[in-house]
């Protein structure tokens, strides 16, 4: 799938115009990951967003000493790394390519260039990533509060 076709699809960008996805498209870097390959470690530095086009990411969390808890599996169209676009801090998980894949990259640099460049169109990503985030502490909490209760 082409990249204009996986934003369009993709509900961070959601309410973009043509044009808007035409711009968004061109910032972003399409890159190959072989299988098993790392694609950031928890408390690295946050530095983009990735789309995956094709392929599997395992997004993890180590729970102790060599323990990893597998917290989601990623497909195409799936996104991840969101945060590093709005906030400049270290990955608090772990993403890893469980099979060979492409991932669309949208680097931290890139996106704040976008703030510049079109304030409108990254305006409405950063509010997309902000309802995400506050879905998903609400979703969060409620596994949370069961998991305590019970």
């Amino acid at each position: 799938m082409e990249t204009i076709g996986l934003l369009k699809k993709n509900l961070l960008f959601k309410g973009c115009t043509h044009d808007d996805f035409e711009l968004l498209s061109s910032l972003f870097v399409e890159r190959k990951v072989s299988a098993n390959t790392t694609i950031f470690s928890e408390k690295m530095p946050g530095e983009a967003l990735y789309i995956i086009k094709s392929g599997e990411i395992r997004i993890s969390l180590m729970a102790g000493e060599g323990e990893e808890v597998g917290l989601l599996q990623l497909g195409a169209g799936d996104f991840f790394g969101e945060i590093a676009l709005i906030q400049e801090s270290s990955r608090a998980v772990s993403a890893r390519s469980e099979t060979a894949a492409e991932v669309l990259m949208l680097s931290r640099k890139d996106f704040l260039a976008l703030l510049d460049l079109d304030p409108r169109v990254a305006a409405k990503v950063t509010l997309s990533i902000a309802r995400l985030l506050a879905m998903r502490v609400k979703a969060y909490s409620n596994k949370l509060r069961e998991h305590l209760l019970s």
